[in-house]
C-alpha cells in the first residue's frame, strides 16, 4: 500500500534568485542554483521523500539528510525523480535536510515546494524502494 503524507514544505536559504511560480495547483520553486532546507518529523508510516526536480541545462543535486550526503547526481536537461530512503536517519527527533542545486555550466532547475513522504507497506512488512 502506498499512501502519501505532506508534511512540510521546501525554504529558500537565501531568499534571493528563487522565484515561485503555480503551475494549477502545483506552486514551484524556480532557480538557476541555491540551496533549499526543512526540517522533517518522520512519522511511524513514513520513512522516504519523494524528490522530483526538473532541470534545464544541467545541474548537480545534492540531497544532505543530518550533513551526510544521500543523494548526488548530475543530471542533463531531464529531470530526477526518485525516493529517498530515510529510514537510516530516524530515531528521536527531527530531521534537518538539505537541498543543494548547482549549475554545471549552465541550469535552472524547478522543484515542487511542498514536500511528499511515502510509506510503502505490504501487509507486515515494509518495503524500501
Amino acid at each position: 500500500m502506498l499512501s502519501r503524507l505532506q508534511t512540510s514544505r521546501w525554504m529558500p536559504l537565501e531568499l534571493t534568485g528563487w522565484t515561485r511560480r503555480a503551475y494549477g495547483r502545483r506552486i514551484m520553486l524556480e532557480t538557476e542554483g541555491g540551496t533549499l532546507r526543512t526540517r522533517l518529523d518522520l512519522g511511524q508510516a513514513a520513512e522516504q521523500l519523494y524528490l522530483q526536480v526538473e532541470v534545464k541545462g544541467r545541474m548537480l543535486i545534492q540531497l544532505y539528510c543530518k550533513d551526510v550526503l544521500v543523494v548526488d547526481e548530475l543530471v542533463a536537461h531531464g529531470e530526477l525523480d526518485t525516493l529517498v530512503n530515510l529510514e537510516d536517519f530516524g530515531g528521536l527527533g527531527p530531521l534537518d535536510v538539505e537541498l543543494q542545486l548547482i549549475p554545471a555550466t549552465y541550469g535552472e532547475a524547478k522543484v515542487r515546494q511542498e514536500l511528499r513522504l511515502v510509506a510503502i507497506d505490504f501487509g507486515m512488512e515494509k518495503v524500501a524502494v
